[in-house]
């Protein structure tokens, strides 16, 4: 009964984020990839545990986890550098806009 609940999950969260303009393809690509592992693991929960003994992991569900915390550090690094990109950029336009429109004696009356 829950499989049939979460390919639906994993099939509407996948067309959300394909809706998204902002991805570039090799973003969308990874996506792709990581919603269809989700899905075989869903189907095929064996494999997990293979997978699990491969890399001498006690059971597939740690495995996940550990696979988990592993992509929520690759968002979380992602977040941060574009988070740093955007405010180099603001900086490097208000420096700009100030250099163009210098502030003189007085004007800070006129607000």
């Amino acid at each position: 009964m829950i499989v049939p609940v979460l390919l639906l999950g994993l099939g509407l969260i996948l067309a959300y984020i394909g809706s998204r303009k902002s991805l570039s393809r090799l973003q969308f690509l990874f996506v792709i990839l990581f919603f269809l592992a989700g899905a075989i693991s869903v189907v095929f929960n064996d494999l997990t545990m293979k997978a699990a003994a491969l890399f001498g992991v006690g059971r597939g569900a740690d495995l996940l986890l550990y696979f988990a915390v592993l992509c929520g550090v690759l968002v979380a690094a992602n977040f941060y550098f574009r988070f740093r990109e955007n405010e180099r950029v603001l900086t490097e336009i208000v420096r700009r806009i100030a250099i163009q429109s210098p502030l003189r004696p007085g004007d800070h009356d006129r607000h």
